[in-house]
């Protein structure tokens, strides 16, 4: 594993170096959510598509399906990114996720996958109302076991997450997944004291830092014909 930086760098920058030159390359989003990653590449020169299990209409170049059942010819993508997504995959479908990204991928083509650690401020304050060490570490393990990828590069680095402050935090773990609603409002007190004790007060704002593992594969098989 190359050696951890330790210097906050966000997705975007690690997806335009990881796959410099970007320019001119379809890009796969795997798990792209509304499309946040959508105008940064295409400003970049990528050609985006997005895919994602829940239905959205404010973006037409999305398609709504799961990871492991994706509606694209083989070989149909130069890249693919799959950015804090992998571990809201089903566990038992995670390996066929990743057989679908390798089917759909180019031969030579990259993939880069992002994961938040087990570990870490932000998580400790997300494991108040969902601690998801579990899937996290799945996630994890079916990349160290897949057999339709090759890994290239693997390294760890540090993000930083800014928020006004404890209700935009909130705002942004709803944003994620709506059913952290509920769980929001009965564990109120407690999210709010995790908040404060772990966030570093930043000006006006608040940061919670939060350890990333990043990995890029390339397809293992390669396709003829």
């Amino acid at each position: 594993m190359t050696k951890p930086n330790h210097t906050p760098r966000t997705a975007l920058s690690v997806i335009l170096e990881e796959l410099a030159p970007i320019s001119g390359l379809s890009v796969l989003d795997v798990g792209c959510g509304a499309g946040g990653l959508c105008a940064p590449l295409e400003n970049a020169g990528a050609i985006w598509r997005g895919v994602d299990p829940f239905p959205t209409d404010q973006n037409d170049q999305i398609d709504t399906a799961p990871a492991q059942a994706m509606p694209y010819d083989d070989a149909q993508f130069d890249a693919a990114i799959c950015v804090n997504a992998l571990h809201h995959v089903p566990v038992s479908a995670m390996p066929g996720a990743l057989g679908e990204i390798a089917r759909v991928l180019r031969p030579g083509g990259r993939l880069v996958v992002i994961e938040p650690k087990a570990s870490g401020p932000l998580s400790q304050v997300i494991a108040v109302i969902d601690d998801e060490t579990d899937i996290r570490t799945a996630a994890q393990d079916a990349m160290d076991s897949t057999a339709a990828l090759t890994q290239t590069k693997a390294y760890d680095y540090p993000r930083a997450e800014r928020y006004a402050d404890f209700q935009a935090f909130c705002d942004s773990l709803t944003a994620v997944d709506p059913a952290r609603a509920a769980q929001i409002a009965t564990q109120h007190e407690a999210l709010n004291r995790a908040f404060l004790q772990h966030a570093t007060r930043e000006g006006a704002g608040f940061t919670l830092s939060q350890p990333m593992s990043l990995r890029v594969f390339t397809p293992a098989i390669v396709r003829h014909g």
